[in-house]
């Protein structure tokens, strides 16, 4: 095959393998298992997900999201602001002093550059729907949870953790915890969220999330960002404009205008480019 230009590029930790497929010359190529292939640390690229940009009748662009797994998804947050930037990069966006239009499969979103350079982006989300706050579940071992259930354009179960100043956040063991919650068959016709653990300190919102489609935790998460701040906002533990601390040990910042559409905010790095060719 022929070599397949891509870009790397990082949302606070998140990070993503982007392709240009406006010609639609890659509809062959990007299959299930391709995508899984590149994504996969220590034998390819490696990446949270792809991000795949396509022409639009009516925006500036498309977007289609693909988790690790190779399985698409509706949304994702920092994926929508990291090929916010890549439209810069491929030239569908000539400059950073403009609003950008773009579909995914949640819907219509307009992003912008902030403070004057290409690798800040703000990305205004499709409306949250919650399903649920601060209810109680059982999973199948017996353990009980308080859970708040919201719809980001993905669905997430955010969790507050208690830090008692022995044991907080910084001490769960995901890959014990995560699972269960992550495969929970809710009441709301939701079967398997992604999972936000939650913790508010020092004005700040501290979050670590497991991701479906990845199967594991990742160093951000912007959907789980917005469902996470919206739903503290909502059970008055945090007040908005919220700055929310992901595991990469950078920021997001998520707000909501005055019509209740959320946004976010935070780093979309270029951090490479580079060429793939099938052994």
């Amino acid at each position: 095959m022929a070599e397949l230009e891509f870009a790397k590029l990082s949302g606070a930790g998140n990070d993503f393998v982007a392709v240009d497929n406006r010609t639609g010359g890659l509809d062959g190529l990007l299959t299930e298992e391709f995508i899984r292939r590149v994504c996969t640390r220590g034998l390819s690229v490696g990446a949270d997900g792809l991000l795949e940009l396509r022409d639009d009748p009516e925006l500036d662009f498309s977007m289609t999201y693909y988790n690790s797994d190779g399985r698409p998804a509706s949304m994702c947050g920092n994926g929508g602001r990291c090929i916010t930037r890549f439209a810069l990069h491929a030239g569908v966006v000539r400059d950073t002093d403009r609003e950008v239009a773009f579909r995914s499969g949640a819907g219509a979103h307009r992003s912008v550059f902030v403070g004057g350079g290409a690798e800040c982006v703000r990305l205004w989300m499709t409306p949250a729907r919650t399903l649920f706050l601060d209810r109680t579940i059982e999973l199948d071992d017996g353990s009980t949870w308080r859970v708040s259930l919201l719809d980001t354009g993905v669905p997430h179960a955010v969790i507050e953790v208690a830090e008692d100043g022995t044991r907080g956040l910084e001490d769960l063991e995901m890959a014990a915890l995560a699972p269960a919650l992550r495969h929970f068959r809710f009441s709301d016709g939701v079967c398997g969220a992604n999972v936000d653990f939650v913790s508010v300190q020092d004005g700040a919102i501290g979050i670590r999330t497991w991701e479906r489609g990845v199967e594991g935790e990742t160093l951000a998460c912007g959907t789980g960002a917005v469902a996470s701040a919206m739903a503290l906002h909502a059970l008055g533990r945090t007040s908005l404009p919220a700055r929310l601390r992901v595991r990469s040990g950078l920021e997001l910042l998520v707000g909501m205008d005055e019509d209740g559409t959320p946004w976010l905010q935070g780093e979309a790095r270029l951090v490479f480019v580079g060429s793939l060719r099938e052994p």
